[in-house]
């Protein structure tokens, strides 16, 4: 049973999915993408990653959910986006799109050890063994990024020139042995020769380089450690925490790390493999830069000579993109200038933030992430020296994941000279390192700067229309572009948002809301695969496993999940609110960002019942108290249900224009209070038409209310009428603004980031704020929206009176923003998903003196502590699973009104939303439970009843389940409300007189006897059990016959005393229920909007 009862309009988008596409009826997600022509689909409406999104002028289903940005996994952010493995360019050493290019020398040939190459054409260096003889060697054209110069030392390099061993026949006929031996003497004196050489250069070298060593180093300023070439770099979400990292965004994958949170491991593994002799030397390692200068004279492997200061000042001067001794001087002085100003953690640790490791990751964080999924913190040795052996070459060399660039022989032994180095410096001993294995990386990951877009945060903060991105340019004037970085603003990039999400309450709206992905067709290996039996990647392509109703379902993979009992096509939506603060705490609109969010504005839903404490705010806000009096009969008849033509408005189907309660049929009055908790529609729709509809929005506006939907009919400039769905935007100041899917100046669709139909486009309206519709039925795109004033052309501008009992759509956010403010005892603050912005420079940002939260008392604390109380005797309508502390909620459903598979309309008792608001001090939750398939498609009990969907046993128990999980991991002190305010409001009785007086036995004169309103009543019913008895009302009293015989007849009666059964009138009784009304005591009748008399201590004195 619904407590919905009237259907003045189509439900929302009458079996349409809010927010996408046009409709039309039959319960299923129909539509088309701009420009496309409808056509029936079963694909949900869910928030899960989509298909591509649908482009203007394409034909088909409903336009999907965007799908994730492109490039988000297996590549370098420069690649191609696809799960999977994936590919370099030919050649070695390829690296993303934007890093220096460079030359790439080739790996020693010595025939039998590791790492030997064969050195083959121009272009392509490829690894493996060499033959004997000549060797061709060609020069290696890298692709983008240039490995970092390391120590040259240890198996597995690709660095050094080919060189082949073996006799060579020269000159003409066999050699003799004096020949042999005077050859062999004149090699010696060369090769003497050639090394005196190499040492007196070497020595003038270093003399030369360390001139401009001593020049540069009184003229270079010392590289930052913060900062440094930010440009691209990823900004990152946090929760509010601000230690645990929910997503990020940018081109590039950068993530920094502070000093504490770099294991030890990863720096003993960079130390041992890069420059063991770190934390000995000022910067400069001047033997082993000699030893390296002789040795690439003289035709050995060329040796990297830079420590890993130098190696970071390289980073920092962009200079290593080729082999400058001048350069390389300069990296000297900076290094130790660097040595002198920091300390060595905070050098190494620098090191560690800006060096590339491959996969798109600049930054140790980053590199865990990408090659092994697991917190930095988490890094063991094994896995910390297979990351720091990337930098040597970041391009797949060592990464079986790119399969043409990767050389296993190579990379195994390139990892067992790294661990043997922590053995050689005492970091390990033999025998652990004996315990490590070659470590296995995973094969996803996202080599892009922007992730968490496809988890359940992804609403918040994807790349495509992350809530946060407007936040952000409207609170703090930072756009995406300056969170993004770019290489022409330096500064740019690099941001640290500290999102509002607790993440304790977050993993509890999680986990009880998840009921994994959706069920999809798979073959034999457990691949996705489409109707065709193509495998696909996105599972969103899959063809989906329907149930016999021909509903899309969950795989119902999640134990935990409120609703795992329930049918696999039902899900929910939850947002968690601190009424003190107004910070998003928990948001739950699906698994998966790029979908359609459940929770948010492009997905609304009827808020039915609930909305019912908003409607006695109103009341109560306008003089009213919890104990005014309501009638609340079904059917009720109101004069605003009927059109002059005697149509009724909205179409309704009961006998003369009636409102009822659900299918109750009764004639019964009760207090405000117990109308609210008993879910009555009659009280709240005589409260609306009583004080304005517009009265009831502009209080919820003021409360939290943000968006609201209607469908509308309204008529071109031919006067054809057009079905349309109109979004409202409040903005908390008495006005609205209309969104929707309009066209531009061209006749094309306007579109949001994703490609789909932008269905909060501003629209044109006229003078009077009527949106204008062309001939095809579509909004015109205005240039900025028009702001209208609540309620400017009447009581029912922009709503009608059903909104008293909820029957527009509106957000799971903002009812629970709304109850938020009833909890924190009327004051509204602004829910927001931003806690703290710091730069790139570490400095807090703050926010723009104009567009800080707003913080107001909405309505009096009196009014939201009778809502407490009022809406404390509900609970969740259920004798069990109640909390041990005082909490305050309303439940609510609404009816299904679409069609089933087969085209048949859904019975009036099915519905298809189900709710539960509710709060303790702390927080405000709300709960929303329906069909995954669409908006209109019906949902069932725990029994699978779709007969008996209440509140109180679908949504309550996904609130309850969530409440309890967050108590449980919460130190929250128990607090109480503050009970009912006796004080606030008068008990009216306005509704009992409009209805046309007391009903007869009815509760108002049972508790109110002695009201004026009952005393008519009695007289009346005393006056009609008289004519019925066959007297005569004369008056005040009933005449009998034997009475008017008496009367007729000749009195001779002696005259009595006064006080002798005949009264003299100084001392009449007056003012009962027979009796005439005393002296300066007549019932007053109420002015039109009145209440009671003034005088009337019964009805006007509060109590």
């Amino acid at each position: 049973m619904s407590d919905y009862g009237y259907r003045p309009a189509p439900p929302p988008e009458d079996g349409r999915p809010q927010g996408r596409g046009t409709g039309q009826p039959g319960g299923r997600a129909y539509g088309s993408a701009p420009g496309g022509s409808g056509a029936g689909s079963n694909d949900p409406d869910y928030g899960w990653g989509g298909p591509s999104p649908q482009r203007p002028g394409g034909q088909g289903q409903s336009p999907q959910a965007p799908g994730p940005r492109r490039q988000p996994y297996g590549t370098p952010a420069s690649g191609s986006a696809s799960v999977g493995r994936g590919q370099v360019p030919p050649g070695r050493g390829s690296a993303p799109v934007g890093r220096p290019t460079g030359s790439a020398s080739v790996g020693s040939a010595s025939v039998g050890g590791p790492g030997r190459a064969s050195v083959g054409g121009p272009g392509r260096a490829s690894v493996g063994s060499a033959s004997v003889g000549s060797a061709s060697v060609g020069s290696a054209s890298v692709g983008t990024a240039r490995p970092v110069d390391v120590d040259g030392d240890g198996p597995g390099e690709r660095t050094g020139r080919a060189s082949v061993t073996g006799t060579r026949r020269a000159g003409k006929g066999p050699l003799n042995k004096d020949d042999l031996e005077e050859s062999a003497k004149k090699k010696k004196r060369k090769r003497l020769g050639r090394k005196m050489l190499a040492a007196m250069i070497a020595l003038g070298v270093l003399f030369i380089a360390g001139i401009t060593v001593v020049g540069t180093y009184f003229f270079q300023n010392t590289p930052p450690l913060e900062g440094v070439l930010r440009a691209g770099e990823s900004s990152a979400f946090y929760y509010a925490d601000g230690t645990t990292q929910a997503g990020a965004f940018g081109d590039t994958l950068r993530l920094q790390a502070d000093p504490d949170e770099i294991p030890e491991e990863v720096k003993e593994a960079l130390v041992a493999l890069e420059d063991r002799k770190f934390y000995e030397h000022s910067g400069v390692n001047f033997a082993r830069t000699a030893s390296a200068l002789v040795n690439n004279l003289t035709g050995g492997e060329t040796q990297g000579a830079s420590t890993i200061t130098q190696q970071y000042a390289g980073m920092y001067m962009d200079a290593r993109d080729q082999i400058s001794y001048d350069r390389k001087a300069r990296e000297a002085a900076l290094a130790f200038k660097m040595e002198q100003e920091y300390s060595k953690d905070e050098i190494i640790t620098a090191y560690l933030n800006m060096a590339y490791f491959g996969r798109g990751a600049y930054g140790i964080e980053a590199a865990a992430k990408n090659y092994f999924d697991v917190p930095l913190q988490d890094l063991d040795y094994g896995q910390a020296a297979f990351i720091v052996m990337q930098v040597k070459s970041p391009n797949g060399y060592y990464d079986s994941y790119y399969q043409d660039a990767y050389n296993e022989e190579a990379a195994l032994a390139r990892w067992d000279h790294a661990m043997q180095s922590l053995v050689e410096t005492g970091e390990l001993t033999q025998a652990e390192r004996d315990e490590y294995t070659f470590p296995e990386t995973v094969q996803e990951f996202n080599a892009s700067g922007s992730w968490g877009g496809n988890t359940d945060l992804g609403f918040i903060i994807n790349e495509l229309d992350g809530y946060v991105y407007d936040e952000l340019q409207e609170r703090y004037g930072i756009t995406k572009e300056m969170l993004k970085g770019s290489e022409d603003e330096p500064n740019s990039g690099g941001y640290k948002i500290d999102l509002t999400i607790d993440p304790v309450i977050q993993n509890s709206l999680r986990i009880t809301g998840s009921r994994g992905g959706l069920a999809v067709e798979k073959n034999e290996n457990g691949e996705p695969i489409d109707a065709d039996g193509n495998v696909v990647q996105d599972p969103s392509q899959a063809e989906k496993i329907l149930t016999e109703e021909g509903y899309a379902q969950f795989e119902n993979s999640n134990e935990d999940a409120a609703l795992f009992e329930y049918e696999e096509y039902m899900m929910t939506a939850m947002v968690a609110i601190d009424p003190k603060t107004g910070e998003i705490l928990g948001y739950y609109g699906g698994d998966n960002g790029f979908g359609v969010d459940k929770a948010g504005a492009e997905s609304p839903h009827p808020p039915s019942s609930t909305f019912k404490m908003v409607t006695a705010a109103t009341a109560m806000a306008n003089g009213d108290s919890p104990d005014s009096w309501f009638n609340a009969s079904s059917p009720r008849q109101f004069e605003s249900l009927t059109n002059d033509d005697g149509s009724c408005i909205g179409s309704g189907t009961y006998p003369n224009c009636t409102l009822r309660n659900g299918s109750q049929e009764s004639k019964v009055e009760m207090t405000l209070t117990d109308a609210v908790r008993d879910s009555k529609n009659t009280p709240m729709y005589a409260i609306s038409e009583h004080y304005g509809a517009d009265k009831i929005l502009d209080i919820a506006d003021q409360m939290g209310l943000s968006v609201m939907n209607q469908a509308r009919t309204i008529q071109d400039d031919t006067g054809e009428p057009h079905d349309v769905s109109v979004n409202y935007r409040m903005h908390g100041d008495g006005t609205y603004t209309q969104h929707g899917t309009a066209v531009d100046a061209d006749n094309e669709p306007v579109v949001d980031g994703s490609g789909n139909w932008d269905v909060y486009a501003d629209i044109q309206v006229d003078e009077d704020c009527n949106p204008i519709v062309n001939t095809d039925g579509r909004f015109l795109q205005a240039e900025e929206s028009t702001l209208c004033e609540i309620g400017g052309k009447g009581t029912t501008d922009p709503f009608y009176h059903h909104l008293a009992f909820g029957q527009y759509p509106t957000s799971v956010r903002d009812m629970a923003s709304i109850y938020a403010t009833i909890a924190n005892d009327g004051v509204y603050n602004e829910s927001h998903f931003v806690k703290k912005v710091t730069n790139n420079a570490g400095e807090e940002v703050q926010p723009k003196e104009d567009s800080l939260v707003l913080n107001d008392q909405v309505i009096d604390a009196a009014v939201a502590q009778n809502l407490q109380w009022i809406g404390s005797e509900i609970g969740g309508e259920s004798a069990t699973d109640q909390l041990d502390r005082d909490y305050f909620g309303k439940t609510g459903t609404w009816e299904a009104g679409g069609r089933d598979k087969n085209g048949e309309k859904y019975p009036d008792s099915y519905n298809a939303h189900a709710w539960y608001v509710g709060a303790i001090p702390q927080l405000s939750i709300a709960a929303w439970v329906g069909n995954v398939t669409s908006e209109s498609d019906p949902i069932a009990d725990p029994n699978d009843d779709k007969t008996n969907v209440y509140g109180s046993n679908t949504a309550y128990p996904v609130w309850y389940t969530a409440m309890t999980r967050i108590l449980e991991d919460k130190d929250w002190e128990k607090e109480e409300w503050a009970g009912k305010d006796e004080s606030q409001g008068n008990k009216t009785s306005w509704d009992i007189e409009l209805a046309g007086g007391p009903l007869s036995g009815g509760a108002f004169c049972a508790a109110n006897g002695d009201d004026p309103l009952c005393a008519s009543q009695q007289e009346d019913e005393a006056q009609q059990e008289c004519e019925e008895g066959g007297g005569t009302w004369e008056g005040d009293r009933c005449e009998t016959e034997e009475e008017e015989t008496d009367r007729g007849q000749d009195v001779t009666s002696p005259t009595t005393e006064p006080g002798d059964d005949e009264s003299t009138g100084e001392d009449e009784e007056c003012g009962g229920m027979l009796q005439p009304p005393c002296d300066g005591d007549e019932p007053t009748t109420p002015e039109e909007g009145a209440t009671t008399s003034q005088g009337d201590d019964n009805r006007n004195n509060g109590n």
